[in-house]
């Protein structure tokens, strides 16, 4: 366990807001991300991260969403993914300005380990200075690859309502519907 958090404290800590596993990345990556949403800046970031800025009114600027790809396969349960967000809470108040507190407001899943799955953990950050932020911050297993996903914004609905666009985006890419037989 400690690991794997050390882990994603390291993926945290290179590129902003997002929750890794210690998986390797199996889709292959091109100069495009594979899911991009009009009105969002993308940059690939080290540990081949997508990650998006928001620029138009609609998704709330200054919201941002980043995204990572995973191996297919993993036996992560609800009560893993709590657990794990627990400690990531731990770890990012430790890393984060004094008087940072990062609080869990809820975690919602599904249950076993059958695919798909998604697990998604709502976080509120609070500065020293009062200023807040919101987070969604989850994982999508399909039967060919996962993916974390992290949304967050000042606005509570924008942050809960980015990461539901990206995850409807990302449900394709990472469990793709068997092919129709006529």
């Amino acid at each position: 366990m400690r690991a794997i958090c050390g882990l994603l404290l390291a993926a945290i800590t290179a590129f902003g807001s997002v929750t890794a596993h210690s998986q390797s990345a199996p889709p292959a990556l091109s100069a495009a991300p594979p899911v991009k949403i009009d009105g969002w800046r993308y940059t690939l970031r080290p540990n081949d991260v997508h990650h998006f800025d928001c620029g138009v009114a609609t998704c709330v600027p200054g919201s941002r969403v980043s995204y990572r790809f995973y191996d297919a396969g993993s036996p992560m349960t609800i009560e893993q993914f709590g657990r794990e967000q627990e400690e990531i809470v731990r770890l990012l108040e430790a890393r984060a300005a004094a008087g940072t507190r990062i609080t869990i407001i809820g975690i919602e899943g599904d249950r076993g380990t059958n695919v798909p799955r998604a697990y998604v953990s709502r976080r509120l950050r609070v500065a020293p200075d009062a200023s807040r932020e919101y987070e969604s911050s989850g994982f999508l297993h399909g039967s060919k690859a996962s993916a974390s996903l992290i949304s967050s914004s000042r606005d509570e609905k924008a942050a809960a309502a980015s990461y539901a666009r990206f995850a409807q985006a990302l449900r394709p890419v990472i469990h793709p519907l068997p092919a129709r037989t006529k």
